[in-house]
């Protein structure tokens, strides 16, 4: 333990002041090793402090403990229920588990017990967590009601036209950002409406613009540097790294009501059904790799087939989902596109299900399966299919591949090609999207 929290635990009033105080420094900082400790130290002697337990709740929270967190911030609440911060933090933890009704409950008691002055952040939260819900009306009535107030809120604007975006109305969503843009900049809002103009008929070139202004302010912003390169038709042979990771992180949250219950998506059974039909009378794989395992929606699928299974991919936010469903022996943050992380054995089975959307050029990722497979290991993954050339990016941002290359690149590795079947994969836009499912083994 540093000396900075190897302390007593003050008996004085202003002495535990100063002791929050340097807690919550420390979780500022990111120091949450240390802020446990002092905060662990603290309440051994002050159990049903609110203030200590909401650190906790918090720390804990970010460690990747989400339901503990939820609870130490749960008991802050009973204890000091009327203080309209540890209320609204309640809530927007809630959000994190996906748990949106509970949230807009607390939503609500941070509002019905704060200030006005505090009410449009408060409005702004509580909308986040209709969109969640799925209310997406009364989430936009909510931040037009903070804009009406506050034109030049940007976190408003933003999430007025992020829903309007999800909801097909952009060119609402462009006006909205043009309206805001008129008063104060932001890159995210020229990204916003940079991602409405180019949906719209002939307004291609104002949506280049939008996102060149966005990438000026911020030269950080790969979500605008990824779109104006799809828009300027540049050759891409990955989707940048941080920009896939930045995008699931952001999307953990709702990303299996999204994928299961809006885009139909089908990926998960469909290995499952391919695996086992490629191995007939064979229900027992001694390891599995799960390549870009996400929340762990192929892992579940996988779980009894398998006595160890390992789960890695980019977003640490998708890893906190898929610990708490408690599929995976080991799980590792992992850049595929670098690597595949620590092995410590070789596999019985890979699984990609929905990663070769972000790799263009499969040779090297393809190659580097081959190497961590055991004799007559089995590689199944899905792609996109593409019929104009050996990989290219679709309307969506995703990368789609040509069977014939994608069988090439198979084979080039190492690969006995076992299966390739054409299959609905999921929806888009209300339209079915389909792709392949390919099983491969490595050659005893």
């Amino acid at each position: 333990m540093s000396a900075e929290v190897a302390l007593q635990i003050p008996a004085d009033a202003a002495g535990l002041a100063d002791l929050k105080q340097r807690a919550a420094i420390l979780l500022t900082r990111g120091d949450l090793e240390e802020t446990r400790s002092l905060v662990d130290e603290a309440l051994v002697g002050l159990p049903e402090d609110s203030d200590l337990l909401a650190l906790r709740g918090t720390c804990r929270a970010r460690q990747g403990e989400l339901s503990d967190g939820i609870q130490d911030l749960a008991s802050a609440v009973m204890l000091n229920p009327r203080d309209w911060e540890l209320l609204n933090n309640l809530a927007v933890h809630l959000q994190q588990m996906k748990m949106f009704d509970e949230a807009v409950v607390f939503h609500v008691k941070a509002i019905n017990n704060s200030e006005p002055e505090h009410h449009p952040q408060l409005y702004i939260n509580l909308g986040l967590a209709m969109t969640g819900q799925g209310d997406f009306k009364a989430a936009v009535e909510l931040f037009e009601a903070v804009l009406d107030v506050h034109p030049d809120m940007i976190d408003a604007a933003v999430n007025l036209s992020s829903v309007l975006n999800s909801l097909k109305e952009y060119a609402r969503s462009a006006e909205v950002c043009k309206r805001t843009l008129a008063l104060v900049e932001a890159p995210e809002l020229y990204h916003n409406m940079g991602n409405a103009l180019h949906r719209i008929a002939g307004r291609n070139a104002d949506a280049v613009k939008a996102f060149e202004r966005a990438i000026e302010l911020d030269p950080t912003n790969l979500k605008s540097k990824h779109m104006l390169s799809l828009l300027r038709d540049e050759d891409m042979e990955s989707i940048p790294s941080d920009f896939v990771a930045g995008l699931f992180d952001d999307y953990a949250s709702y990303y299996e009501s999204d994928v299961i219950e809006k885009l139909r998506y089908r990926v998960p059974g469909l290995v499952r059904r391919y695996l086992l039909k490629a191995t007939p009378g064979r229900t027992h794989f001694p390891s599995v790799l799960d390549l870009g395992c996400g929340t762990g929606l192929t892992g579940v699928m996988l779980r009894d087939l398998t006595d160890f299974q390992k789960g890695v991919d980019i977003s640490r936010n998708m890893l906190v989902q898929a610990l708490d469903k408690k599929i995976y022996d080991q799980i590792e943050a992992v850049d595929l596109q670098v690597s595949l992380g620590e092995i410590d054995r070789q596999y019985s089975v890979a699984i990609a299900a929905d990663v070769c959307g972000y790799i263009g050029r499969l040779d090297g990722f393809v190659t580097k399966v081959f190497d961590v497979l055991e004799s007559n290991g089995l590689f199944v993954f899905s792609v996109e299919e593409s019929f104009l050339a050996d990989y290219e990016v679709s309307a969506a941002g995703r990368f789609a591949h040509r069977r014939t290359y994608v069988q090439k690149v198979l084979t080039d590795s190492g690969f006995k090609v076992v299966t390739g079947a054409r299959e609905q994969l999921r929806n888009s836009a209300g339209r079915p999207v389909f792709g392949m499912i390919f099983v491969a083994q490595k050659p005893a």
